[in-house]
């Protein structure tokens, strides 16, 4: 590898390409990316979106640059979300999808999200070779030019939610928090089912500096000012969308957040009524509660690890109907084994009309354990040294590292992991009392911390 590429090898991560713009990811890294995209997978065909960030359309540019003098016929969504980029590339002949965004992060990030085959996510071994493509290859001076279509893909969006969602008579009101990223444009997915359902909205122009709050519906401070307009327009729930609408957050009526877990439990119970007896996948840190609603509810709970394209991949080797990560994105095979954008707002709203609860009361039905959140600790041991300090003190429970190490205890476990970015470690531990999980949560992380 050449010198001159070598610093850009941390923009090639394990689910994504992803960095600052224009120090990290450049305009000729991504010219040479499409380049080594269509020399990898030889395809043809390739459906090209960006969100809202100022380097969006110079690295539309240059990605569009580099498959047309491929010769890819390139499809240019514009602006739109990522779980839409995920729809084009399962419900039309196209072979690859690139979604230009860095999700949640700063607005001086950008990056690549890439998809082939039926909306497959590239795997991490797949990344390092079109890294290494980048690095090595000398590309080609002869032009084989492709072409351009524009396609306004929104429509389409909202017709599948318009063809497959019934909430007539429902009189549901909602309160939707984009902050101020490219999830304002599911606001008209939502608009399109007035008057059944009453649609309110905060933080809904587009503004790449997020004024109010980070795009992040993980941490409970970002809700806030969503709980509050829920309480205030006295609406049935709010639903907050990450950077690229690939996540959701949910705050009950009361404002409360919802975790991620326990609205995947209720997703259950709305899948498996469609789909009696089949399998779900969730990732290791979620709460006990989604297992046994599964098994509650005729289903087959699969345990797997943190990662969306872990997640996926498990989904379609166990032909799974839905996926659940706690980070709040859910996955769904009706949704080619991708985030379903709104879908899982509108499964919830169906669950809320249909059984006549409010979502707190579905919530606190499955929500039966208590659970620490995830907490980070910054860390100098290497995460060997602290699962064997781990497993030392507990000696009578046996160690399972599915995805870092889980330890099960009688009324308590907890899962211990890495960060695959970050120099900390991630603990989710769970209980059956709060004053259990306290004492157990302090435990461990006095361990962790050393």
């Amino acid at each position: 590898m050449n010198t001159l590429h070598a610093h850009l090898d941390t923009i090639y991560r394990d689910f994504d390409i992803r960095g600052k713009y224009p120090e990290e990811i450049t305009d000729d890294e991504v010219y040479k990316i499409a380049k080594a995209l269509t020399l990898h997978f030889g395809v043809t065909s390739v459906a090209v979106g960006y969100d809202i960030r100022p380097s969006a359309c110079a690295l539309r540019d240059a990605l569009v640059k580099g498959f047309v003098e491929s010769g890819v016929h390139v499809t240019d969504l514009g602006l739109c979300t990522t779980p839409m980029t995920y729809f084009i590339g399962g419900s039309t002949d196209i072979q690859m999808t690139v979604m230009i965004t860095a999700s949640h992060m700063p607005s001086d990030y950008n990056g690549l999200k890439i998809t082939i085959e039926d909306a497959k996510p590239v795997s991490r071994d797949t990344l390092q070779i079109i890294r290494e493509i980048v690095g090595t290859h000398t590309f080609s001076e002869e032009v084989t030019h492709g072409s351009v279509v524009s396609h306004a893909l929104q429509p389409d969006w909202i017709a599948k939610f318009k063809a497959n969602h019934n909430l007539g008579g429902s009189n549901l009101s909602l309160v939707i928090d984009p902050a101020n990223m490219i999830g304002a444009l599911e606001i008209d997915t939502f608009r399109a089912f007035e008057p059944d359902i009453t649609v309110h909205t905060i933080f809904d122009e587009f503004d790449h500096t997020c004024p109010n709050h980070e795009a992040n519906p993980l941490k409970h401070e970002t809700l806030e000012a969503l709980g509050a307009e829920v309480v205030r327009t006295k609406s049935n729930l709010g639903v907050a969308f990450d950077g690229d609408a690939d996540r959701v957050g949910f705050v009950d009526e009361c404002g409360t957040p919802v975790p991620s877990d326990i609205i995947g439990a209720l997703l259950s119970r709305s899948i498996l009524k469609k789909y009696p007896g089949a399998t779900i996948v969730c990732d290791v840190r979620c709460s006990k509660a989604v297992p046994n609603e599964i098994v509650r509810l005729g289903g087959a709970p699969v345990r797997e690890k943190v990662g969306h394209i872990n997640i996926r991949s498990r989904m379609r080797k166990e032909d799974a109907v839905l996926g659940i990560e706690l980070s709040g994105h859910f996955f769904f095979k009706e949704a080619y084994f991708s985030e379903g954008g709104a879908l899982p707002v509108f499964l919830i709203m169906e669950l809320i009309h249909t059984e006549g609860k409010t979502l707190s009361e579905l919530a606190a039905e499955v929500n039966t354990e208590f659970h620490s959140s995830e907490i980070n600790s910054t860390v100098t041991r290497t995460a060997a040294v602290i699962y064997e300090d781990i497993c030392s003190h507990f000696p009578d429970i046996t160690p399972q590292y599915v995805d870092g190490l889980t330890l099960e205890g009688a009324d308590w476990w907890c899962n211990v992991r890495p960060s695959a970015n970050d120099p900390v470690v991630r603990l989710n531990l769970e209980a059956t009392t709060k004053e259990r999980m306290e004492e157990k949560r302090d435990e461990v992380l006095a361990i962790i911390r050393g």
